[in-house]
C-alpha cells in the first residue's frame, strides 16, 4: 500500500509541467495555500 499524507506534515516537493511546457514545484508555492485539482484524461 503506497504512503498515505498526513495533517499538519508538509508534504513532499514534486514537479510538473504546466500547458506552457515550464516546469512547476510544489516548492514554488511554499508558505501560500496551494489546491491541486488532478483530472483523469485531460490532455
Amino acid at each position: 500500500m503506497a504512503n498515505q499524507l498526513q495533517e499538519n506534515v508538509m508534504a513532499p516537493d514534486f514537479e510538473l509541467v504546466d500547458t506552457r511546457d515550464q516546469t512547476i514545484r510544489l516548492s514554488d508555492f511554499r508558505g501560500q495555500i496551494v489546491v491541486l485539482v488532478l483530472l483523469r484524461g485531460f490532455v
